[in-house]
């Protein structure tokens, strides 16, 4: 059954509401336009049902402030945090004009390789800078990853995100002791034992969301959230389970991020994505126009043009063998003449 449109407000604030984009447990999120600025904004407005729920209001609050106190341009911005005058928490953001990851893997199983290592690197430098600042994302999954029109990549959802450094400081934790948070299919092995989710625990969720994009399906979704749990716990990927064309330090890359202890997988995102950047050195610096490009080929109903060569970045042909081959035959040659000619000189 499909679930029922809230009926459409007047204003939200300084905004005028022109669509309601979904509604979900926490609240209504809302597109609206800006006119004092003459531009689109997102409105997430909390639920009337829990407006006397403390933790709810809290766990609101802080999304704005974790927002608030990031800066990146692979992290979606926040505008504004205030409470209407009928008692609604509303949280205003940016607009990201684009899909979701979720919608793309939709329509596109598999996509090519220079696509998913470009989503990875993006994200994985998100959260290394949000880890710095103390923050745990813990529910990454492909809804809550976007690519827009331009092709750039943006981080969405810190509902549920822990941070180290809470504003104020007799604030109470929101996560109860062995409760778990996120969603299981994207969940780490540490998470579903209730443990406290940490960066590492972020890492996993994008070897998961990495695997997904190279195998066409997440391997660790059950017939139910039991055997979903026990599949996370339990299921050990190998480089088997990948094609034969996915270069080799592609797929260990993705197996270290699926490491079932956090110690085993990479130090910080940071690691991660340097480590992923040199796979990425034959391909252009800036993938974002290619992306684009892709994206819009991908949703086009005459999207037979996907894979032509302008949706595609040129590959640069470096061969660090042939360089190392051609060094040796000049050094060789050098040596040679020079050994001919030093009796002469002599």
């Amino acid at each position: 059954m499909a679930e029922k449109k809230s009926d459409k407000p007047a204003r939200i604030g300084g905004y005028k509401p022109t669509q309601e984009l979904s509604s979900g447990a926490m609240g209504n999120l809302w597109l609206c336009h800006d006119p004092s600025l003459d531009r689109m904004v997102v409105v997430k407005q909390m639920r009337e049902t829990l407006e006397e729920n403390s933790d709810a209001i809290k766990r609101f609050m802080r999304e704005g402030n974790i927002l608030a106190h990031l800066n990146h341009p692979a992290i979606i911005q926040p505008y504004a945090l205030w409470k209407e005058k009928d008692g609604k928490l509303s949280l205003s953001m940016e607009f990201v004009h684009g899909i979701t990851l979720r919608q793309l893997l939709d329509m596109c199983k598999q996509p090519p390789l220079w696509v998913v290592m470009a989503i990875l690197y993006d994200v994985l430098g998100a959260l290394g800078h949000a880890h710095r600042a103390g923050v745990v994302h813990r529910d990454l999954k492909p809804a809550n990853i976007m690519i827009d029109v331009d092709g750039r990549v943006r981080l969405l959802d810190f509902g549920i995100a822990h941070t180290d450094n809470p504003l104020n400081d007799s604030e109470e934790s929101l996560t109860i002791t062995g409760a778990i948070l996120g969603t299981v299919t994207y969940m780490s092995p540490e998470q579903t034992l209730g443990e406290d989710a940490s960066p590492a625990s972020d890492l996993f969720a994008v070897g998961v969301i990495a695997s997904e994009m190279l195998l066409g399906e997440n391997i660790f979704r059950g017939e139910n959230f039991a055997d979903t749990v026990k599949r996370v716990q339990k299921l050990r990927v190998t480089e088997k389970a990948f094609d034969k064309n996915i270069p080799a330090g592609l797929r260990k890359f993705v197996l270290k991020l699926l490491a079932k202890k956090p110690k085993n997988r990479p130090l910080t995102a940071f690691d991660a994505a340097n480590e992923l950047s040199e796979m990425m050195k034959d391909l252009p610096r800036d993938l974002n126009p290619y992306m684009g490009m892709w994206t819009a080929a991908l949703k086009s109903e005459e999207n037979s043009q996907k894979d032509d060569q302008f949706c595609n970045p040129p590959v640069y042909k470096t061969s660090n063998k042939s360089t190392f081959i051609l060094g040796l035959l000049t050094g060789a040659a050098i040596a040679a003449a020079a050994a001919f000619l030093i009796p002469f000189v002599l």
